[in-house]
């Protein structure tokens, strides 16, 4: 039978004016990279092997399983057909398509590891057999051969029988009729002290609703004891006030002008690297287990993350965080001795407010509700300018607080004691902020993603250096931008400071934040805010029709606020007062708008189901 070889050539690519990056292995002595997936390989598959895989897809709608999507834009080339994804019950896992007879072989100059991890995918239409074999020399040897004819993910780690000296090849084949795939080939060393980096986002975490940055209540315990050993910033901020522009700076570096991710149908453009890219392209094991929604893959978040699961941190759970924890547990398990970047997320404190019983109980005894937010006391959308009684706008933040507490120990408390039991933690950079906060009717509105006041854009920021190297209170004027700069600058890899960049302490710093559409209600004002050392500044670009689309109707319209920093609540505008520091931010404005409307948006058309999910939350119009 004819066949075609096709050679994978992983060059480092750059799409638009991103520089190429200089990559140095982040591993010493004979290791070469553990991920396979950037190593050369050859693909030996047969003659008709193109016009079978589409076939296949098509017959037996597996064309929204098996996705020809660029998984790392640094060395994946686009040429070659036979990487990208598959996306099955909720999870995204970075894959190697194999049709019927086919064999792939990664030809390492060195092996120096312990065993080799990788799943398999076999759809329920195909029967293969799946083999695994390293020849050395002339010598091969079969670490594992199955046969599959039922749909399944197996989960699989083989230990090398003996010692490879010299050029070795690692051999996956199927033989039989059908697709399917193999996921995330992944060497295991055994590093001494692996490198370990997290991040975790505790979605809609409001700053001063945190112990740890002085609220009355005790809501995070276990971060005002890891604040000890970190830094805590005290001035940090989203580029937005709402989740899905506010990841992609967080994994990008670049603020929504750059970037230009600003409305719900915007995915991720590749010509900017993200961070994972980056830890991915150096041999870490990179996984991501979130709560999916507008950090969806779908959104192009599955970049760099060898596993990216939409599922444990639900919006709807009670026990979301708990379920991160579990999930991020089961899969580091697999890997000791490798390094890490890891990216968990939870929307345990997002709307509607939820918490276990007994964490409710902690807060207040007497409260027996639960999953309530403010859908819960108004008539819909046109209401969200309207007060509730105070009563139940306290229940709404008792329910939040508890919210807070359970997410303080079960996520970042688990992730701690997990760490420190595997003998990690010393050597782990910890990384716990939000994406934005929530507001509760502070400036006459519910919620985030229609405003830009403090108590939605200020975040908290806690970063936890390996081996204690920092710590204390840091002061400085930050943005969720400077975290791919910061880690990447600790992991010592080589980067581009140009795409990632840290300009903590930079003098006279000035931090835009963008709200051009509110994925919740249209009709809420566009707004632009900056915020310097002293002082915030908000424009607010109100349009008449809109506004009488609410009812009750909104405060009186301001175009322009300007608050002190020292006036947290915001209660003062001082914008008739302080002519010179308005101006002075306007004329900021009128370029950053500018690259605003110059920014151009990748977008995609949602598909049913993640409409059908945003909205549940509360977005895109849902009741």
């Amino acid at each position: 039978m004819k066949k075609i070889i096709f050679i994978g050539e992983f060059a480092l690519l750059a799409a638009g004016a991103v520089v190429l990056f200089l990559v140095l292995s982040s591993n010493t002595g004979k290791t070469v990279n553990p991920n396979l997936m950037t190593a050369v390989k050859t693909f030996d598959y047969p003659g008709n092997a193109g016009t079978r895989f589409k076939s296949l897809l098509e017959k037996n709608g597996l064309d929204k399983i098996f996705k020809k999507d660029i998984v790392n834009t640094l060395y994946q080339n686009p040429g070659e057909k036979w990487s990208g994804r598959v996306k099955y019950s909720g999870v995204s896992y970075h894959a190697l398509f194999a049709v019927d007879n086919s064999t792939i072989t990664f030809k390492l100059k060195q092996l120096d590891a312990r065993a080799l991890s990788f799943s398999i995918f076999n759809p329920g239409d195909s029967r293969m057999l799946y083999k695994v074999t390293v020849k050395n020399g002339n010598r091969g040897d079969v670490l594992y051969k199955e046969f599959l004819d039922k749909k399944t993910v197996l989960v699989k780690k083989v230990k090398f029988p003996r010692a490879y000296n010299g050029e070795t090849q690692i051999i996956l084949e199927t033989q039989g009729k059908g697709v399917g795939a193999w996921l995330n080939p992944m060497l295991n060393v055994q590093k001494k002290n692996p490198k370990v980096f997290i991040v975790i986002v505790l979605d809609t975490l409001r700053y001063d609703h945190t112990s740890l940055y002085g609220y009355s209540r005790k809501t995070t315990p276990v971060l005002d004891g890891l604040g000890r050993e970190a830094v805590v910033f005290r001035d940090a901020y989203s580029t937005t006030s709402w989740t899905l522009p506010a990841h992609v700076s967080l994994f990008s570096g670049k603020d929504p002008d750059e970037h230009g991710v600003v409305t719900p149908t915007d995915n991720i453009p590749g010509k900017y690297p993200l961070v994972s890219e980056v830890f991915q392209q150096n041999g870490y094991v990179t996984a991501a287990f979130t709560g999916g929604g507008f950090i969806e893959d779908s959104f192009g978040f599955y970049r760099g993350f060898q596993l990216y699961s939409n599922n444990p941190g639900s919006v709807f759970s009670k026990n979301s965080a708990e379920r991160v924890f579990d999930h991020f547990k089961n899969y580091i398990d697999r890997f000791p001795g490798n390094d890490l970047f890891v990216f968990l997320h939870t929307y345990q404190c997002h709307a509607p407010y939820k918490a276990p019983h007994d964490y409710i109980d902690q807060i207040d005894k007497g409260l027996k509700a639960n999953m309530k937010g403010i859908k819960n006391f108004i008539g819909g959308n046109r209401e969200y300018f309207k007060s509730i009684e105070p009563a139940d706008r306290q229940l709404m933040i008792d329910l939040y607080d508890a919210s807070i507490l359970y997410c303080d120990k079960a996520l970042v408390g688990g992730v701690v004691n997990y760490l420190k039991e595997k003998g990690l933690y010393d050597d782990t950079m910890l990384v716990v902020l939000s994406d934005h906060g929530e507001e509760f009717y502070d400036h006459h509105s519910w919620e985030h993603g229609h405003s830009l006041y403090r108590e939605l854009i200020q975040v908290p920021l806690l970063i936890k250096y390996p081996r204690g190297r920092k710590k204390g209170k840091d002061n400085a004027l930050v943005s969720i931008t400077d975290i791919p700069g910061l880690m990447l600058k600790e992991s010592g890899l080589a980067y581009d400071k140009t795409v990632f960049r840290n300009e903590i302490g930079r003098e006279n710093r000035v931090l835009p934040v963008l709200l051009p559409l509110s994925p919740i209600i249209g009709e809420f004002p566009p707004k632009v805010s900056f915020v310097d050392n002293n002082f915030h500044f908000i424009f607010n670009i109100f349009d008449k029709k809109k506004q009488a689309f609410f009812d009750p109707p909104p405060p009186a319209p301001r175009d322009i606020e300007l608050y002190e920093k020292k006036d947290y609540l915001e209660r003062t505008n001082l914008a008739g007062k302080r002519r010179h520091i308005v101006d002075r931010f306007a004329k900021l404005m009128d370029d950053y708008l500018k690259r605003v409307k110059g920014a151009k948006m990748e977008t995609f058309k949602l598909n049913k189901e993640l409409e059908e999910k945003l909205k549940s939350l509360g977005y895109l119009g849902g009741k």
